[in-house]
Parts: structure tokens; sequence; C-alpha cells
């Protein structure tokens, strides 16, 4: 046997030499590939984050119109309710004379 692999070594080597280098390109791929699929990932990851990003924005801007619409309107309600009170205070002097001696602390 010992004979046979003195005769033979430069086979074995070079067959050991193939192995060692199909072992090698079969991890630089394998490396690729990861570094693909990292990309493919990240990718995948960007446009999600993006699509919340937008989702998040557009509902800001709606609860934002939504908040100016009802700030709107109840300015609105207050600019009413004040000419109400100012007619009605126009047509009672008695009510706005309590009213000013309370606000001022007026005597009479």
């Amino acid at each position: 046997m010992i004979k046979w692999v003195k005769t033979q070594w430069q086979w074995i080597v070079g067959g050991l030499l193939a192995i060692i280098a199909i072992a090698a390109s079969k991890k630089r791929d394998s490396v690729s590939k990861v570094i693909e699929g990292d990309n493919k990932a990240k990718s995948v990851r960007d446009q999600k984050i993006n699509e919340k990003q937008t989702k998040v924005y557009e509902d800001f801007i709606s609860d934002r119109s939504d908040a100016e619409e009802k700030f709107r309107e109840d300015i609105a309600k207050i600019a009413e309710n004040k000419e109400a009170r100012k007619k009605e205070l126009e047509n009672n002097p008695d009510e706005l004379d309590r009213i000013l001696k309370e606000k001022y602390k007026l005597e009479r």
C-alpha cells in the first residue's frame, strides 16, 4: 500500500488540491449568494419602511386636516355664541350691569 502511495503521490496531491479548489469556489459562491440575498433583503426592508413612512405621513396629514376643520368649526361656534350673547345683553341692560359689576368689581 505504501509503495502504491509513493508511486501515485502526484495523483493524490492533485486530487486533494482539486477538492480544496472546489471547496474554496463553493465557499466564494456561497458568500456571493449571501451578499446577494442580503442586498435583496435590505431592498425589501427599505421598501417596507418607505411604505410605512408614507402611510404614517398620510395619516398625519389627514389627522391635521381633521383637527384644523374642527378648530374652524369651534371658532365659528364661539363667534355665533358671542353674537347671540351680545344681542341678548343688548336687550337686557340689567343683566349687562350685573356682569360688568361682577367683572370689574363696581359698586352701585
